[in-house]
């Protein structure tokens, strides 16, 4: 269902590395309007991008983005540590819960609980193996387990809600499209 043809596909690609541009990077003042948008944009790509290269073409504007602020920018790298490589797979994670979407064969309010499903399995699979990370490649793993658990998981919130709310306008843009090109086509039944 959510197929794009050689153009459509990127020109998606380019919003969706714009958007990751334009909000991961806080130096430029979005972060105060807009959250990070990185998690949405992974699992967009792996619902309307066909091929896994743009998995890794995501990965390698992300390690850019993160070089430039920190490097260059001089944000604050207090959310780096050796466990910084781990954040490959929990996009991946994010990226393959988009991808299980692809083959859903219409726009509604069951596929739209099952959007928000694997969008929650995948933010939740992203959390996990980020944190996994950070823990064992920073300072926290003094903590402990259990107090590095209390102290990271009332983020999770956050990064549900701004994922679903990024996700959602991306899959209502490509319904929108569809409707007003039909050439266009990510909606085909």
């Amino acid at each position: 269902m959510f197929t794009l043809e050689s153009r459509a596909e990127k020109l998606a690609a380019l919003l969706l590395a714009l958007l990751m541009a334009a909000t991961r990077v806080h130096h430029f003042g979005v972060g105060a309007i807009a959250p990070d948008a990185s998690t949405a944009v992974y699992f967009l790509a792996g619902l309307a991008l066909a091929s896994p290269w743009w998995l890794l073409a995501f990965l390698a504007e992300a390690v850019l983005l993160d070089i430039f602020a920190i490097g260059i920018a001089g944000v604050a790298d207090a959310c780096v540590s050796g466990g910084y490589p781990l954040l490959a797979p929990a996009y991946g994670a994010l990226w393959l819960a988009g991808r299980l979407m692809r083959r859903a064969e219409r726009l509604d309010w069951l596929t739209a609980g099952k959007f928000v499903c694997a969008i929650t399995g995948g933010v939740a699979a992203f959390f996990v193996i980020s944190n996994i990370g950070y823990f064992f490649g920073s300072e926290f793993y003094a903590l402990g387990v259990p107090e590095y658990t209390r102290r990271v998981s009332r983020y999770f919130s956050y990064y549900e809600i701004v994922t679903l709310c990024y996700s959602a306008a991306g899959i209502a843009a490509l319904a929108y499209v569809a409707r007003m090109r039909p050439s266009f086509r990510p909606l085909a039944r």
